[in-house]
């Protein structure tokens, strides 16, 4: 089962000598510096930002928002450096700019001279965003740059939040004088004020018409029990009406039978009324003709009268002879007198009997006209009487619908009757809410009275304000701080950012592969009695062939394949030509110095504290202590920061101290190589059969 512990096992060999069993618990650790110290390194580093420097400068002046001082300036600062999420460096203009250059900044933030001012200018005919400005340089670190664009858009928030505070304050100023809006609304409180008022009055008048209603609503409610009764009285009535129009149906057609009759006797009577014209003018000739005998006659009288006077007084003288005369005269004279008397008394009647004999005949005159002339009219009235029989039999037919009709209207008379009832007990209620409206309606007049006096003080300081100076006031509201960004040296993309860590990384494994297949000490030029300098360049110098066509497969993938756009070309050519070598020398004098399995260990190793330690990825001071201990003594951290200035822009010194450092590291590597050469000219026992190789 434990087979592989046996002596007859590849681990036998690690069971002579020491270093083999370092060696082997080395192999036991690999897994572990590759795995967790990487993680290790960046396990957290955005909770560790509070140990990037960065340079904050404080430009503000100051301004003023209604009597009251504001250092808005001041307090941003202030707010900054408590909260401690970067570690703020509080500087001037000049050092910030120098120190962001130089690196010892990775970036700085500016609060200009007028942040105040841009503060509270939403109160004002000027309002503006107060700008913070925010100054990075890729060349410290890209990463570090993203960082910190993300915490400077938590700047923002904050710097927002802060300054929200004085643009609400400066509204709030300003809506002491709310412009348009509150002189409409004191307008639009002073007409409903008076609207109040005026509905307040009509409230009474409503409370007293509920009352009028509630009485009228008992009124009605008497009044449909009437209506009630009397419907069903009317569909009485219109029953008798059907029954009475049948009759006057019946009527009605023999009215029209004896129109038709009385038509025809009409013309007769018109005919019978000419000849009795006639015979009544002939009566009233005789009569006139009577009336003239009988004066004629009066006259006669009066003078038989007269003679018989006469011969009385011619008999007068002989009375003897003239007795029996004058008894036959006064005899005659009696007669006469009769006779002028009769005459006389009837004279008038003669008269009067031949005036109404004239007017007889005259009005006999009028009935054959009128009779002449109502023929026609008689023969009109049969037609008429004969419709008249007509709507008599539709009168009957339509009296009977009506009967049937006034039934239902008496029904729903008693509905309406029970109906009112409601409405009667309704219009109570209504009239109890109208005296609780008009209750109300009052201390509504009277708060929107006061409501219209206070917009009205608060209109009289009111601005002016355009349309387009509420938008401006709403975008300054909506966004009251603005970043202004700027680079000194920006890296185009993220892969250009982070193409000085991955060129370090793959330089240095590159060495690693050389030296797997080239020979770091070649026996033969020890052998041959050479300097030990020349026997390591013996080794060194295909290296150095192998390491320019890696240099320059790569840099041509990198700028024509995948785009990558150094700022100098061919300086960062060189310098990565320069590190190639430099890694090489290192990872040679490993194995020539430790042997060729502890060397190539160690450069394992090694490479993975660079790349823990290098400050390639996230900056330096965001990982662990122990990181940032190791990171001045670890040479991909030159390399890193060369190819920064190289590929984004701003060379100065550090580049010309990663030269130097990766010079440094080539020369002394060879010189510990050349030295440690010269000493193996000698073999040993241990030489020839190391306790490790690979």
């Amino acid at each position: 089962m434990f087979a592989f512990l046996s002596s007859g096992t590849e681990l036998r060999r690690f069971g002579k000598g020491t270093l083999p069993k370092i060696a082997l618990v080395v192999l036991l650790f690999i897994p572990l510096i590759y795995g967790a110290l990487y993680l290790w390194a960046f396990w957290a580093p955005t909770d560790e930002m509070k140990n990037l420097p960065v340079a904050i400068v404080n430009e503000d002046t100051g301004a003023s928002s209604g009597g009251e001082a504001i250092t808005a300036g001041d307090d941003l600062v202030d707010e900054l450096t408590s909260r401690a999420d970067l570690d703020w460096q509080v500087t001037d203009a000049a050092d910030a700019k120098t120190g962001v250059t130089d690196g010892d900044y990775y970036f700085a933030v500016t609060i200009p001279a007028d942040f105040s001012a841009s503060a509270v200018s939403v109160g004002t005919d000027d309002p503006r965003a107060a700008t913070v400005e925010v100054e990075y340089n890729d060349s410290n670190s890209f990463l570090a740059s993203t960082l910190g664009q993300q915490a400077m858009v938590q700047l923002r928030d904050t710097v927002a939040e802060q300054v929200g505070q004085q643009t609400a304050d400066a509204m709030l100023i300003g809506l002491n004088d709310a412009g348009d809006g509150i002189r409409s609304a004191a307008d639009g409180a002073s007409t409903l004020a008076d609207g109040i008022a005026t509905a307040n009055d009509g409230a009474g008048r409503l409370v007293v018409g509920l009352g009028d209603l509630a009485t009228g609503a008992g009124a009605i409610d008497a009044g449909a029990v009437q209506l009630a009764d009397g419907t069903g009285t009317l569909a009485d009535g219109l029953e008798q009406l059907a029954s009475g129009a049948g009759t006057l149906s019946d009527g009605a057609t023999r009215v029209s039978d004896g129109a038709a009759e009385l038509s025809g006797k009409v013309g007769d009577a018109a005919d019978g009324a000419a000849v009795l014209a006639e015979k009544a003018h002939g009566l009233a000739d005789g009569a006139a003709g009577i009336a003239t005998k009988t004066g004629e006659l009066t006259q006669g009288t009066a003078m038989l009268s007269a003679k018989i006077a006469s011969l009385e007084a011619d008999l007068a003288g002989d009375q003897a002879d003239t007795v029996d005369v004058a008894a036959r005269l006064a005899e005659i004279q009696a007669i006469a007198a009769g006779v002028d008397g009769a005459a006389q008394a009837a004279l008038p009647a003669v008269q009067g009997y031949a005036g109404l004999s004239s007017q007889y005949a005259g009005a006999v005159d009028q009935l054959s006209s009128g009779l002449t002339a109502g023929a026609p009219k008689a023969a009109e009235l049969a037609a008429g009487a004969a419709q008249v029989s007509d709507g008599a039999s539709t009168l009957s037919a339509k009296s009977g619908e009506a009967a049937s009709g006034a039934q239902t209207i008496a029904s729903g008379a008693a509905a309406l009757s029970s109906g009112t009832d409601d409405l009667v007990s309704g219009t109570g209620q209504l009239a109890d809410g109208g005296t609780a409206l008009a209750s109300g309606a009052t201390k509504l007049s009277d708060g929107s009275r006061t409501l219209a006096d206070a917009l009205g003080e608060g209109a009289e300081a009111a601005p002016q304000m355009s349309t387009a100076d509420i938008e401006e006031k709403a975008a300054v509201s909506a966004a009251p701080v603005q970043l202004d960004q700027s680079w000194q040296n920006e890296s185009k993309s993220f892969g250009e950012g982070f193409a000085p860590f991955f060129i370090a990384l793959a330089t240095f494994v590159g060495g690693l592969i050389t030296w797997l297949i080239l020979r770091a000490l070649p026996t033969r030029a020890l052998a041959a009695s050479a300097s030990g300098l020349r026997a390591v360049m013996t080794g060194f110098l295909p290296a150095m062939a192998i390491g320019l066509g890696q240099v320059v497969i790569m840099v041509l993938v990198l700028v024509y394949g995948i785009g990558l756009e150094p700022a100098y070309w061919l300086g960062t050519s060189a310098f990565i030509y320069l590190v190639t070598l430099a890694f090489l020398a290192l990872q040679q004098m490993f194995i020539i110095v430790l042997g060729t399995a502890a060397g190539r260990v160690v450069s394992l190793v090694l490479l993975m504290l660079q790349l823990s330690s290098s400050g390639g990825t996230y900056p330096v001071e965001t990982t662990p202590e122990f990181f940032q201990w190791l990171h001045p003594f670890m040479p991909a951290s030159y390399v890193v920061s060369g190819l920064r200035e190289l590929i984004t822009g701003g060379v100065d010194s550090r580049l010309w101290l990663s030269v130097l450092v990766m010079a440094g590291i080539l020369v002394g590597s060879l010189a510990i190589s050349a030295w440690s050469a010269g000493r193996q000219r000698m073999w040993s026992v241990s030489r020839l059969h190391p306790e490790l190789a690979i």
